[in-house]
């Protein structure tokens, strides 16, 4: 079945070279032709799980009280106040008003208007009024006096890209002695999607010239070179024409997949090309020695492209859209990349002239790692028990490491501190409110709770709690505009910025809150039947562990603060992406297990013993223990990028342990002499396992000079982690 399966299929691709290359070719071209499509959008929901309860409330809430989509524009000047500067920051927040999508603006120019009909006060009026008003301070306008804020709050359905590069244009046509820019969520995504674009086209070609200067020293060939970096061009070609033609918009992590697709196929084509070298100098054409070649390598690879796909494939267990996209295409390129290793491979050797002979500098490299090689057999030989008790030790300090592993998800941590969405969200909260909200929602058990004084105190009481939480740097909600509205009617008198105490006074505040501000702004901050209330915290909290203990702190005091006839409920996309981040666990769980058992079976079958099965594992937790062990020391966050690691990881670790078994079950069998099987397995097979891990480190060393923290991340880990498995497999397993 194995000689049907590989040798009378080679004969025919070997025989046929040019049919072969020229199917490759239309099926290269029918995905090129899709490439122009591909686009770049990712955005802060790509982290979320649309199905939990978290995700469910947040959008509930979303239904009854409104988009919480928001741009903030940051007003800086010497003094907010001037009558120039003030007329340049109404000239920007009306024309800001006509932004298609933005259903609403709030600043200091919109209050105005409200408050003065007849535009008739001169700015000295104007900041007395606003002086008693606790709603404004930090929420519109510095305590100097010297930013304000315009908040843009936009449709559900709004084009938020096309809203962010109208500001743009705004800002352009601005008076120049005023400093500007724009905050938000939706400025967070955007950049998600500009740095992933930069990210793709800046890292794979990166990739492919360190890749193409490693093959020219480690092989100094020309097939060598050429012939692998266009197996995997083709491959990360075919994959994203699928992606451009499925519609679906490359993302964060899937940025990835052009590194991950270059280095591991590479990897895969240094073994064929290592035998091949070996074939030309006893083959009398190119065709016997590509079907030699493959004759002999088909199998094993086809192995351990399986075994790499049951790692990204157990990612699918994660319910995280991000994740199971990556794995869905890293496994789609990688099985192109199996087809084409099978098909364009064989048949471009077949088709191309035998290459020259190596040069001396080829040898040098070759005695170079015959020495180091040498001194891996000789540990091997004869110093097992030091090896064994170093990585014993080795292991133990990353067990202990893997014990303080935090799950985070921090959307503004993925960028680094240079960047301009790092540096806004980190200056807005100095002087004003931070950019990210969190929704508490007060709800009485009957209609018109909240029509009753007693009550709408109530909601006062929760914020002066709410104002004093970590991270929280404003509270809004519809107690304060009541007292705006109060202070508004009663002659703008600083004693009337109270609550009212009688049910009809409430009542008229009520009617005047439409009437003055507006049923829609009304509807932001009250339920249609008075029963809800929605209290807004503006915060600069962003991580995930942040959110869930500000959840946790106002559940605890609602508990011993109100009776039974008020609940709380804490929403938000803060607090579905902490809910989403802290199943990452689970999934990485679940997806070790899958990969280790299904890896285990493989074994199992391909050697008929459950031993050897057992003893190809074991060796590949090794590298596994040191990545999270890292982590854990160093104080790396488990987060979307870093949870792809492991099954990753072990995937790719687990074919050089497939390539050394192989062999070794060949070399046993010879004379049942175990030492100088592994002696001959490791001189043979190691010098490809050692390129490899290299060609995959280097490769994935790419991914370090990323825009996104968490990708910068995951290149440094997974290089550790391929060294780790390096040692695992030509030291631990032997």
């Amino acid at each position: 079945m194995k000689r049907f399966s590989f040798n009378t299929y080679l004969t025919i691709v070997v025989k046929m070279p040019g049919w072969v290359l020229l199917g490759c070719a239309v099926i290269t071209l029918f995905f090129a032709w899709h490439l122009p499509k591909l686009s770049f959008k990712t955005t802060v929901y790509d982290l979320v799980i649309e199905d939990l309860d978290e995700s469910v409330r947040y959008q509930q809430f979303l239904a009854q009280f409104g988009s919480d989509e928001i741009i903030r524009l940051v007003v800086k000047a010497d003094d907010i106040l001037d009558p120039a500067t003030f007329a340049k920051i109404t000239q920007l927040s009306e024309a800001a008003a006509q932004i298609d999508g933005v259903v609403r603006i709030i600043s200091l120019p919109e209050v105005r208007k409200s408050v003065d009909r007849g535009n008739q006060w001169d700015m000295a009026t104007f900041a007395a009024m606003l002086a008693p008003v606790e709603l404004f301070q930090r929420n519109l306008i510095s305590t100097d006096r010297k930013t304000t804020i315009i908040t843009l709050v936009l449709d559900a359905q709004a084009d938020k890209d096309a809203a962010i590069v109208a500001v743009r244009r705004l800002f352009e046509t601005t008076g120049r002695d005023l400093r500007l820019y724009q905050t938000g969520m939706p400025l967070v995504s955007e950049a998600l999607a500009e740095y992933t674009r930069q990210d793709f086209f800046n890292l794979t070609p990166i990739t492919l010239i360190v890749i193409a200067v490693l093959l020219a020293g480690l092989f100094r060939n020309l097939h060598c070179l050429v012939l692998p970096l266009s197996c995997v061009t083709l491959a990360v070609c075919w994959t994203f024409g699928l992606m451009a033609l499925s519609g679906i918009s490359v993302s964060m992590l899937t940025i990835i997949v052009p590194v991950f697709l270059i280095a591991v196929g590479t990897a895969y084509c240094l073994h064929i090309c290592t035998e091949y070298l070996q074939q030309i100098n006893v083959s009398p054409s190119n065709s016997v020695a590509s079907l030699a070649t493959f004759s002999r390598l088909a199998f094993p690879v086809t192995l351990a492209v399986a075994t790499t796909l049951i790692g990204l494939g157990s990612l699918g267990a994660n319910r995280i859209a991000a994740i199971q996209e990556f794995a869905l295409f890293a496994c789609f390129g990688m099985l192109s990349l199996l087809v084409i290793v099978l098909t364009f491979f064989p048949a471009m050797l077949a088709w191309l002239p035998l290459p020259r002979a190596t040069d001396a500098g080829a040898s040098a490299i070759d005695r170079f790692f015959d020495k180091v090689l040498a001194g891996i057999v000789t540990l091997n030989l004869k110093h097992r028990k030091t090896c064994l008790i170093a990585i014993g030790l080795v292991s133990a300090v990353c067990a202990v490491g893997m014990l303080r592993v935090r799950v985070e998800t921090n959307p503004v941590a993925f960028f680094k501190r240079g960047t301009d969405v790092s540096m806004h969200f980190h200056d807005i909260y100095r002087d004003v409110s931070g950019s990210f909200p969190i929704n508490v929602i007060m709800s009485g058990k009957e209609a018109d709770y909240f029509e009753t004084p007693a009550n709408v105190s109530g909601i006062a009481r929760l914020q002066v709690f709410l104002d004093q939480l970590p991270g929280v740097d404003k509270t809004i909600s519809l107690a304060d505009y009541l007292k705006l509205i109060n202070y508004v009617t009663n002659r703008f008198e600083p004693k009337y910025y109270v609550l009212p105490e009688d049910s009809y006074e409430l009542r008229m505040l009520m009617n005047n809150f439409k009437i003055i501000l507006g049923n829609d702004l009304l509807q932001r901050f009250l339920s249609a039947d008075y029963s809800r209330v929605n209290i807004l915290m503006l915060t600069h909290i962003a991580n995930s562990r942040d959110f869930i203990q500000t959840r946790n702190r106002i559940l605890s005091h609602a508990g011993t603060a109100f009776k039974d006839d008020v609940t709380l409920e804490v929403t938000g996309l803060g607090m579905v992406i902490a809910a989403s981040s802290h199943l990452l666990t689970l999934g990485q769980v679940k997806s070790l297990i899958i990969s280790l058992v299904l890896i285990f079976a493989v074994m199992v079958v391909l050697f008929v013993s459950s031993r050897v099965g057992l003893i190809a594992v074991v060796p590949n937790l090794f590298p596994i223990v040191v990545n999270f062990g890292l982590m854990g020391l160093l104080g790396i966050p488990l987060s979307v990028a870093t949870s792809l690691i492991a099954s990753v990881a072990i995937g790719l670790a687990v074919d050089d342990t497939i390539h050394y078994l192989v062999r070794y079950n060949t070399e046993f069998k010879r004379d049942l002499d175990k030492d100088r099987a592994m002696r001959d397995t490791l001189m043979n097979v190691g010098r490809p396992i050692i390129f490899t891990s290299l060609t995959i480190s280097l490769g994935f060393s790419v991914l370090i000079f990323s825009h996104f923290q968490p990708t910068a991340i995951f290149g440094f880990l997974m290089v550790v982690t391929m060294i780790s498995a390096l040692i695992g497999d030509i030291i631990l397993l032997p």
